[in-house]
């Protein structure tokens, strides 16, 4: 921006341009943070940080101004990215194997690393009935239920034939067979029903959609172990697995 306020030329990938001169412009920035990290930003205490390498501290920063800073430079140009460390490997299932340590650039895969995940989206818009002419319209609940096992179950056969970018990516993808399964055009759905974005109405008509997908994904999950076996690295992580699902319920 001060390059721009400067006279240089603002657009992207112009030679010599603003963004051309200043590396990582197009990158996506995260910050991964602990349970400890928000603690101390509700104490309004410091924290420090430390070098990945030896450990040593680097410096020490007032945590609750450095969370400010952080949503302050979020809110006018997106980044950084908050990643809640402590509360991911909460919920890393397969603890015994690894903990999570990133994500993809738009964090709606959360694994181990050298890992893939073969994701997939429906149309939350096509399981709306009798919608128009001022009527809201239903929710074809069974419909999206259906949806979601089939879709399931393709994204399970296309683990093995599918192709992966390194031949590590893809041992991993063969012994833990993750699936991603979200959906698309919720704005759109809670427009046709007249809820606000931003109103309890629409969080929890948002929240029971994601629960039955994601309820019906496991339970398809579980019809298909059950018919071929778990994923190889099932029995070696059990435990922690069976307790992400128990934290689920």
């Amino acid at each position: 921006w001060s390059l721009i306020d400067a006279g240089y030329d603002g657009g992207f990938n112009v030679p010599g341009g603003a963004y051309d001169s200043i590396f990582f412009q197009n990158a996506n920035h995260s910050v991964r943070v602990t349970d400890e990290f928000m603690h101390a930003a509700e104490a309004n205490a410091s924290w420090s940080t430390k070098a990945v390498t030896t450990g040593e501290v680097v410096e020490t920063l007032n945590a609750r101004s450095l969370l400010h800073e952080m949503a302050e430079a979020a809110h006018v140009c997106g980044d950084p990215g908050i990643q809640y460390d402590s509360t991911i490997n909460r919920w890393n299932p397969v603890k015994n194997s690894g903990r999570i340590n990133s994500s993809n650039p738009c964090s709606e895969y959360m694994f181990l690393d050298d890992t893939a995940c073969n994701l997939a989206s429906l149309n939350l818009m096509t399981f709306v009935a009798g919608a128009g002419e001022g009527a809201a319209g239903t929710f074809e609940v069974e419909d999206f239920r259906r949806a979601v096992a089939l879709t399931i179950l393709a994204q399970e056969i296309i683990v093995d034939p599918a192709d992966y970018p390194t031949p590590e990516i893809a041992k991993n993808s063969h012994l833990f067979r993750p699936l991603g399964l979200g959906y698309a055009n919720l704005g759109a759905l809670l427009m046709a029903f007249g809820h606000p974005y931003d109103g309890d109405e629409g969080r929890n008509l948002a929240a029971a959609i994601t629960s039955l997908m994601c309820g019906e994904a496991y339970r398809t999950s579980a019809e298909i172990a059950a018919a071929m076996g778990p994923f190889a690295r099932y029995r070696v992580n059990r435990t922690p697995f069976l307790d992400v699902i128990g934290m689920h319920k």
